[in-house]
């Protein structure tokens, strides 16, 4: 078997990866059976590994094992906090041979954080890389403007690309990246096209609708937080309590947003109301219930988080130094949160689209408290007729310690209003 020559891996040869690893092969054993290079492999793997940290019924999720200073701390071989100063123990058979877990035979009984190498997993993020990267250009317009305004006219003036460039370190494109450019119409709004190079190319422009420009993304914070993560790790904690999160609103520039959590276990939404959408304010606002419910009670319901893939949720950690487990639905399917999403049609019925919604009456928390108090107070025929405040204080001890902090309070059913004249002031 070999593939030289050719630049990209596929599921076939990730396969080949992954059962080597399973058989305790050698990086170089690897290599030599698919005919590529040593570090080919060991790029692969350290790309595509993911983590996943050892639990077992009955303890915390949020503490480690794998933390070399738990007895300086004062714990006793477990500490149960989400602690960032964390250092982990290093494993002689992972960190000094495959870097991966895959053959060792204590990986059942382990306590260190444990790193998997999976075939389908890194073909699923491998495609999802290259869709990206192939998408759009790499800009927004306004840096587009910034960078036309300093090589065009030079360009013009018949100075080449790599002229321009050295004469103008702050453009941190390569001199390959501008003439692709130029040669898909990037630069024709600004009068630059492939006729005006010094050497012309004989290619006709491309035809194009329109050009995308598209910030690419960091997607780093995705590993080992995919949905697929999110399957595996609940079918070895089924028990563990899940919270949907995601953000409502109209006016995608002014607000006011809307940051909901849904417990899918009960049926309880709840909301925090912002003015700005970002990263920062999504962790303030599960800050924000943290800080109402205390940690006994928040970590008694808030023990997985499950969200899309919005700009406002990219700062995993920020979220798993709160929550402990965070992951997101794969692009464009919100049917893999469902409940969350379902709930929101009744929260629609108070705050309707294309309306604005600080016309409307919705100015403050209190006022958002309101909403879910009516939302969470009606019944559900999927439910058997019962709401979701009755079934949650049927069924969790603490119930009423929540809902107080929470500020939701259960209406009578004769007097649940769901439109917007609950709000209107």
């Amino acid at each position: 078997m070999n593939i030289k020559g050719s630049k990209h891996l596929d599921l076939q040869y990730r396969n080949f990866i992954e059962q080597g690893l399973n058989n305790n092969s050698s990086k170089s054993a690897i290599a030599a059976v698919i005919g590529m290079d040593k570090s080919s492999i060991c790029k692969e793997i350290k790309k595509h590994a993911y983590e996943v940290k050892f639990s077992r019924q009955g303890v915390s999720a949020y503490g480690t094992y794998d933390c070399q200073n738990i007895a300086s701390c004062g714990f006793n071989s477990f500490c149960r906090n989400a602690c960032p100063n964390r250092i982990p123990i290093p494993c002689k058979i992972r960190d000094k041979t495959r870097g991966v877990c895959n053959g060792c035979d204590k990986k059942s009984t382990c306590k260190l954080t444990k790193r998997f190498y999976s075939a389908q997993r890194a073909q699923t993020e491998y495609k999802y890389r290259l869709s990206d990267s192939r998408e759009g250009v790499n800009l927004t317009y306004s840096e587009l403007n910034a960078i036309a305004a300093i090589i065009v006219e030079p360009i013009k003036n018949g100075q080449s690309v790599y002229a321009v460039l050295q004469a103008h370190p702050e453009i941190h494109h390569c001199e390959k990246t501008i003439y692709n450019w130029i040669e898909i119409g990037v630069f024709q709004p600004f009068g630059l096209t492939n006729l005006d190079l010094r050497s012309r190319v004989t290619r006709k422009l491309k035809k194009k609708d329109q050009v995308k420009y598209k910030k690419r993304e960091d997607r780093a914070y995705l590993k080992g937080r995919t949905y697929d993560c999110f399957e595996t790790y609940m079918r070895e904690h089924p028990s563990l309590s899940v919270v949907e999160m995601d953000t409502v609103y109209n006016d995608g520039t002014n607000g006011p947003f809307i940051q909901t959590f849904m417990l899918v276990s009960f049926g309880i939404m709840i909301g925090v109301l912002h003015s700005a959408k970002n990263a920062k304010t999504m962790a303030v606002g599960v800050r924000y219930v943290k800080t109402l419910l205390g940690d006994d009670l928040f970590h008694s319901i808030f023990q997985v988080l499950l969200t899309d893939r919005g700009s406002e949720f990219s700062d995993a950690f920020a979220f798993e130094e709160l929550v402990g487990h965070v992951f997101y639905c794969d692009p464009m399917a919100s049917w893999q949160k469902p409940h969350v999403e379902n709930n929101h049609r009744l929260l629609r019925y108070i705050c309707p689209k294309e309306k604005d919604l600080n016309q409307l009456g919705l100015h403050s928390q209190a006022d958002l408290d309101l909403i879910f108090s009516h939302i969470n107070s009606y019944p559900r025929k999927e439910r058997y007729g019962k709401s979701p405040i009755e079934e949650f204080t049927f069924y969790h001890p603490e119930s009423e310690a929540i809902l107080s902090a929470l500020h939701i309070q259960c209406v009578d059913k004769d007097k649940i209003i769901l439109n917007p004249a609950l709000i209107k002031k």
